[in-house]
């Protein structure tokens, strides 16, 4: 028999990323009896709902064959407040309403469940839920728990962690966590774990891409005796941030389709067409040769949008939609039903939201650039403004490589604590990534950090096609380049700024460094802080000296040194110099505490800090600016 043990029906009301609860969305919009439907197609024995604290989704499909009653419980350490998920399976409404009253204890939640010879398991063991999920806590779960979900939306790499830790638990382990958290185990042999895989699925896209299958199991209760016995087999196909990422997208459209009733605009509409058809099911209602007819008419009517930058949001998805889909209509060529769950779909929309963001933000730093090098304040303000919507649209990328790079770290500490360790993958870096916008640059950061920690690898990630490498470097191809007046050198290359967030991701660095405050600096700073890494960063004045030169405007220059202040504020250490360099970032804003000595060079005052404390004596004589509205 089979079943995926962890699914969400739109009962699902806890909003489970940040995102989505700033839109005022509930996390999952599958209704119970598609859910079912879904997961006997797609080859599932028994079908259950595990809402979070609430059955109502379960009990809408109890009548039918093959299902229990499920929730997912959100319980909590006592000591600290720290949350974690546990499934509970096969209940009844009164069991329900005892497990919610005392979910705010696990202890007494999970003591409970055992009494009541409910089955259950942990669910997702390395996401911290609300963030202080540590080790520790880890620890105190081998000692309460039997049964371990292998999370169908978690890190491929945290499983694997957990697999490595319950295999190699052994009878000393156990006695060893029990007298350090003085807390007894509750089941017998408890060095002893069973796995369970579940999807965890909130959008309906990826039903049963993880799921449990016991052999020889004729109903609920032998499927559940068989996971006790050890007899389970997990069926896996890992997720990535993309997975998440895709999930996110799902949910927020599933959610503004039905708040909106945008269902029947969509065959009118070019862009929502090709929306709906990547964050939903496939309904089987049109015909694919049909559509593409009707996608070819669309696009010959989309091609009378002019400019480059058009103003409305959502006018420039359109255009720049069907310019994808002119470049490339396999876009359009989507997988059938039975191939849905692999890893094409939510490839196919990352490509899609990495070329439409890379579009974008092109023409919109272009913009950008011409206003600054003009000196046009107003519309330096009206550019960024619009740029700013669609980032937004790129928060799910953000929040899923995140998630899934805390989950890795948890893991990896936890397997650490057991003696452990990950295979490092073919190819994969670790180290310090040094982000810079000229590959000379990164590799004098590169020396320098070796003077500061010579057995650490560092790789540059560059966008700069020229000059010879030394050591480690990966160059992206540049999304656009902006040729500024003046010398050959005085140019702005941008970066693909979520192709090096996946690349860094799978890099597993351990910490970031800033060669420059350009465009590949900025797009090292988002992506550190996306991944929670270390940041440390070189001093540069070069945006206020480029601006001084091009523009000799005050006031331009002053912006410029405003935005690398703030800049190298988001570091946790800034290496300048020398010591009178220090003094001056200090007065301009940057914390002392975060200032520090880079290794000495031949020269005692670099060019930088000559120039930077010129700049500093011509603010401190220049009379103060004119307003803006004066200017």
């Amino acid at each position: 028999m089979k079943a995926d043990l962890h699914v969400h029906s739109r009962h699902s009301t806890r909003p489970s990323q940040w995102f989505l609860q700033k839109i005022g969305c509930p996390e999952s919009f599958t209704d119970p009896l598609q859910l079912y439907h879904i997961a006997r197609r797609r080859g599932m024995s028994l079908v259950t709902i595990t809402d979070h604290n609430k059955i109502d989704g379960a009990l809408e499909i109890a009548h039918l064959p093959g299902t229990f009653v499920s929730e997912e419980v959100t319980a909590y350490f006592p000591e600290d407040g720290c949350k974690v998920h546990v499934l509970a399976y096969r209940i009844t409404e009164s069991q329900h309403a005892e497990i919610q009253r005392i979910r705010t204890n696990v202890y007494d939640l999970v003591l409970y469940l055992k009494q009541a010879a409910i089955p259950h398991a942990l669910a997702h063991p390395f996401f911290a839920v609300n963030d202080r999920l540590t080790p520790l806590h880890f620890e105190k779960l081998l000692l309460l728990f039997r049964t371990f979900e292998l999370n169908g939306d978690s890190c491929p790499e945290s499983n694997s962690c957990l697999e490595q830790v319950l295999a190699g638990l052994t009878p000393t382990d156990i006695e060893r966590l029990a007298n350090d958290h003085g807390l007894e185990p509750l089941w017998p042999q408890p060095w002893c774990k069973q796995l369970i895989g579940g999807s965890d699925d909130h959008s309906s896209l990826n039903i049963c891409r993880n799921y449990t299958e016991v052999e020889g199991a004729v109903d609920a209760g032998a499927f559940f005796d068989g996971i006790a016995a050890g007899q389970a087999r997990v069926v896996q196909r890992p997720s990535s941030p993309q997975t998440i990422a895709h999930h996110l997208y799902s949910i927020a459209y599933q959610f503004y389709r039905q708040r909106l009733g945008l269902s029947r605009e969509v065959p009118q509409h070019f862009l929502l067409r090709f929306v709906d058809r990547c964050l939903r099911l496939p309904d089987g209602s049109e015909s694919g040769f049909l559509a593409r007819l009707h996608f070819l008419w669309q696009y010959r009517r989309m091609r009378k949008i002019q400019g480059s930058i058009p103003g409305p949001l959502v006018e420039l998805l359109q255009k720049e939609t069907a310019r994808l889909v002119a470049e490339d209509p396999g876009l359009f060529s989507l997988p059938p039903e039975g191939d849905w769950i692999s890893r094409r779909i939510e490839d196919r929309w990352f490509a899609f939201m990495d070329r439409m963001s890379n579009r974008i933000l092109v023409g919109s730093a272009n913009h950008l650039l011409g206003h600054v090098t003009g000196a046009n304040l107003f519309n330096i303000f009206q550019t960024i403004g619009s740029a700013g919507g669609f980032c937004t649209l790129l928060t799910p990328y953000a929040l899923a490589f995140s998630l899934f790079n805390r989950q890795r770290r948890l893991g990896e500490a936890v397997l650490g604590r057991f003696g452990g360790n990950l295979p490092v993958q073919d190819g994969a870096a670790c180290g310090c990534a040094v982000f810079s916008d000229t590959l000379a640059e990164g590799q004098a950061a590169i020396l320098k950090n070796t003077q500061r920690r010579p057995a650490e690898p560092c790789t540059v990630l560059t966008c700069d096609g020229e000059g010879r490498s030394a050591g480690t470097v990966k160059r992206f191809a540049p999304i656009g380049i902006y040729e500024l007046s003046g010398p050959p050198h005085h140019r702005m290359i941008y970066p693909p700024v979520l192709e090096m967030l996946d690349d860094c991701y799978r890099g597993n660095f351990d910490r970031v460094h800033l060669a420059s405050p350009g465009p590949v600096g900025l797009a090292g700073l988002f992506i550190a802080r996306f991944l929670k890494l270390p940041l440390e960063a070189d001093f540069s004045d070069l945006l206020p000296r480029l601006a001084r030169e091009l523009t000799r405007d005050g006031f331009i220059e002053e912006l410029c040194w405003r935005y690398t202040i703030w800049f190298f504020n988001q570091a946790d250490a800034v290496y300048v110099d020398s010591r009178a360099m220090m003094a001056e970032l200090s007065q301009r804003g940057i914390p002392r505490a975060k200032l520090r000595l880079a290794p000495a060079h031949d020269a005692p005052e670099s060019r930088v800090s000559a120039a930077l404390q010129a700049a500093g004596r011509r603010r401190r004589e220049a009379p103060a600016p004119q307003s803006a509205a004066g200017r």
